[in-house]
């Protein structure tokens, strides 16, 4: 059985040890960042972002667990452009646990979760060359709102 629990501190912390390194490296994977400036700009994201950690408000932090064991993690958050939308900052499920379904399987348990914290709809961004997480995402339901594109000179 899958699962959503609150991110306890610990796994909060195991969290915040690796997430800013990997989102530097997809910023730099999509061009949007140059690596030698990543690692900084990614901390100023996150120290922008959770000013308080897993204590900022309106921030929701979930583990993902299969039969107890944490298999993924999903942070959700009050949008700033609606105070009625849920923003997906993070989502991933742990490489050995993808393609099993669970991705679909926690979107519809989020979708409760948010529901619960009386928002009424959700958003969030996937970088253009995760074909694996927009498969997902249209899968669940989403639409795509706004794209934006670059091109290499």
């Amino acid at each position: 059985m899958i699962k959503l629990t609150k991110m306890n501190k610990k796994s909060f912390e195991d969290y915040m040890a690796t997430s800013v390194e990997v989102f530097a490296k997809e910023k730099v994977e999509n061009g949007t960042w140059d690596k030698a400036s990543s690692i900084s700009n990614s901390k100023k994201e996150y120290d922008r972002l959770l000013p308080e950690g897993l204590q900022t408000p309106n921030n929701y932090f979930y583990s993902v667990l299969y039969h107890e064991k944490i298999i993924g993690y999903i942070w959700i958050a009050k949008s700033t452009d609606n105070e009625n939308t849920a923003f997906i900052y993070d989502f991933e499920i742990y490489p050995e646990f993808q393609n099993l379904g669970f991705g679909t399987k926690v979107i519809d348990l989020i979708e409760i979760q948010a529901k619960q914290l009386s928002f009424t709809s959700l958003a969030l961004h996937v970088f253009g060359n995760n074909s694996r997480a927009i498969h997902v995402y249209q899968k669940t339901g989403f639409q795509i709102t706004d794209i934006n594109m670059q091109k290499k000179l």
